[in-house]
Formats: C-alpha cells, sequence, structure tokens
C-alpha cells in the first residue's frame, strides 16, 4: 500500500471519529445528559458542572474534526508529490 492510500485511511479513521465525537456532544445537549465514565451528570442536577463537561467534549471533537483535517491536507500533499 503506497503512503497517501495509508494517510487517507487514517484521514478517514480521524474523520469517523471526530463525526461520531460531534453526534454525541448533540445528542448530549438534547437529553441534558452526559455519561461520563461510571457516572452520568444531567443539567438538572448542577447546571453549571453539566455546561462545564459540555464545553470540554465538544472542544475535544472540535480538535479530532481539526486533526481530521489536517491528516486529509496531509494525505492530498503525499498524493501530489508521489506523481
Amino acid at each position: 500500500m503506497t503512503k497517501p492510500k495509508k494517510l487517507a485511511l487514517l484521514a478517514l479513521a480521524f474523520t469517523m471519529f471526530g463525526l461520531y465525537k460531534l453526534f454525541v456532544v448533540f445528542q448530549d445537549m438534547q437529553t441534558g445528559c452526559i455519561q461520563f465514565q461510571t457516572h452520568r451528570t444531567c443539567s438538572y442536577e448542577n447546571a453549571e458542572n453539566f455546561q462545564g463537561m459540555l464545553d470540554l467534549e465538544l472542544m475535544l471533537a472540535c480538535a479530532w474534526a481539526a486533526g481530521a483535517v489536517v491528516c486529509w491536507m496531509v494525505a492530498a500533499q503525499a498524493h501530489k508529490q508521489e506523481r
């Protein structure tokens, strides 16, 4: 397998995981509860703690999405250099 194909597969994995994390964030916003390890935090119990955890979850999801964009750019550059 060539280097651009390996990088494209890695970028695809980052993209899928980033989309999954964004889906989880939107689902948490809809339900009002976040599952963290074995503890479930809901917005009606402690709104400030819930909002902080939701912000952290959104930041991590955006980091995965940004990582996916960078991987796609690297894969495109490797494909261009291979020619």
